[in-house]
C-alpha cells in the first residue's frame, strides 16, 4: 500500500471527525515529510504499539527511517517538544577506537540513566498528567537490550522499577502511564524469544526506507489535543479492551476466532504461552480503534479486524512460540491452514521459522 493510497487519508467523513484518526494521519505524512518510504500500516502499528505497551523496540537496517519514525511521533505529539522527546545515543560505538572503551560506554550508560529518571519525575508532576514524555535509545546493542529493556520490563510487571543501569534506587517508583521507552536495533531482524522482554515490549520488525529529499522545517505544531487524546484512548487493561471490543465490533466479535483458534493449537502442541498472553494480544486489537470505534488502520471495521489480528498475532503470540514452530513442521502446517493466506505478516514468521 503506498501513502496516496492509504485510505486514511482519503476523504472518508468519519476519519474527519475523529480527532486520532486525524492525529494518525498526520503522523503517515510526517513520516513521508521525513524522507521515509514506508507502508502505512507499519507505521501505524508503532502508534498502536504503544498505546498498548509502554516499551517498543524498532528492529530494521540501518538507514531505514525508525529514527525518523520516532521523530515523527514525537513531533506530531508534542510538537517537537525536546525536553520531553529525548533522543539518546543507545550505545557507545564512536568509542570503539578508542583505548577506553568500557569507560566511554559506562559513562554513556549512566548519562542515558540520568536522562530517564529526570523523564519519570517530569512525567509524575501533576500538570504533567495529559502530556506524552517519550525516550529513545538509538542504535542499541545486546547489552542495552537486556538493561533498559529486559530488566525494566521485568520490574513492570509489578508497575514500578527499583533499577536501571548503573542505578539502583533507595526505594521502588512507581512508572508513569505517560511515559514511552523505545530502543532501535540495526539488525534486518531481531527474534527474542526473552520471556522477560516480550511481556512489557512489543518488537516491531520495521521495513522502511530512508531516501534524500529536500525537507522542510522540522517544526509542526502538535495535533489540537493530540497527546492528551492519546493517553485518553490507550487501553492497557484486559477486562477493559474485552469490553471496549465487544461494543466495537458487535456481531462482528467472532471475527477474533483465528486468535483464539492459534493459542488452542499451540497449548495442544504444549507450547507453554504465558497466562498473559491473550490478554495481551486483546490488548493490542482494542487499541487498534478509536474511543469513537473508527478503525486506525482502515475506515472498514472489518478490514481494520484483519490487519489488527495479522498484527497482534506477530508480535504477541508468535514471539512466544519460535522455538517450537522451528522444530515441528506439523505445527507450522496448522497454523498456516488458521492463517489461509488472509495473515500476511504472521505467515512471514512462519516463512522465516521453517
Amino acid at each position: 500500500m503506498t501513502i496516496a493510497s492509504n485510505p486514511l487519508l482519503q476523504n472518508h467523513p468519519h476519519a474527519q471527525l475523529d480527532g486520532e484518526r486525524q492525529t494518525v494521519t498526520r503522523l503517515i505524512r510526517a513520516v513521508a515529510g521525513a524522507g521515509v518510504r514506508a507502508d502505512p500500516i507499519a507505521i501505524v502499528n508503532f502508534y498502536v504499539a504503544l498505546k498498548s505497551r509502554p516499551l517498543a523496540i524498532l528492529a530494521g537496517p540501518a538507514q531505514s527511517g525508525k529514527i525518523a519514525l520516532v521523530q515523527s511521533l514525537a513531533q506530531v505529539l508534542t510538537g517537537g517538544d525536546l525536553l520531553r522527546c529525548q533522543m539518546m545515543v543507545g550505545h557507545a560505538w564512536w568509542a570503539g577506537a578508542s583505548r577506553e572503551v568500557a569507560l566511554f560506554t559506562e559513562a554513556q550508560t549512566r548519562f542515558n540513566t540520568d536522562k530517564i529518571l529526570a523523564l519519570i519525575e517530569e512525567a509524575w508532576k501533576p500538570e504533567n498528567a495529559n502530556r506524552v514524555f517519550l525516550a529513545c535509545l538509538t542504535r542499541i546493542s545486546p547489552a542495552e537490550l537486556m538493561g533498559f529493556f529486559s530488566e525494566v520490563a521485568f520490574q513492570l510487571r509489578h508497575g514500578q522499577i527499583m533499577r536501571l543501569p548503573t542505578a539502583h534506587l533507595s526505594e521502588p517508583i512507581p512508572y508513569p502511564p505517560n511515559l514511552f521507552l523505545v530502543g532501535t536495533m540495526d539488525t534486518p531482524r531481531l527474534d527474542e524469544s526473552d520471556e522477560d522482554l516480550l511481556s512489557m515490549t512489543t518488537i516491531i520488525q520495521w521495513a522502511g526506507s530512508e531516501v534524500k529529499v529536500a525537507r522542510p522545517s522540522s517544526h509542526m505544531e502538535a495535533t489540537a489535543n493530540g497527546e492528551s487524546e492519546f493517553l485518553r484512548c490507550l487501553v492497557r487493561d484486559e477486562r477493559v479492551a474485552r469490553l471496549k471490543l465487544q461494543h466495537v465490533l458487535g456481531k462482528r466479535l467472532p471475527g477474533v476466532w483465528p486468535l483464539i483458534q492459534i493459542e488452542t493449537i499451540l497449548r495442544r502442541y504444549v507450547v507453554d504461552l504465558p497466562p498473559s498472553v491473550p490478554g495481551e494480544a486483546m490488548i493490542y486489537l482494542a487499541n487498534a480503534w478509536t474511543r469513537s470505534g473508527a478503525g486506525l488502520f482502515d475506515p472498514s471495521s472489518t478490514t481494520n479486524l484483519e490487519i489488527a489480528l495479522d498484527l497482534s498475532i506477530a508480535q504477541s503470540v508468535l514471539p512466544h512460540a519460535q522455538a517450537a514452530i522451528q522444530q515441528s513442521p506439523a505445527l507450522r502446517e496448522e497454523l498456516r491452514a488458521v492463517l489461509n493466506g488472509k495473515f500476511p505478516r504472521s505467515a512471514a514468521i512462519l516463512q522465516s521459522l521453517g
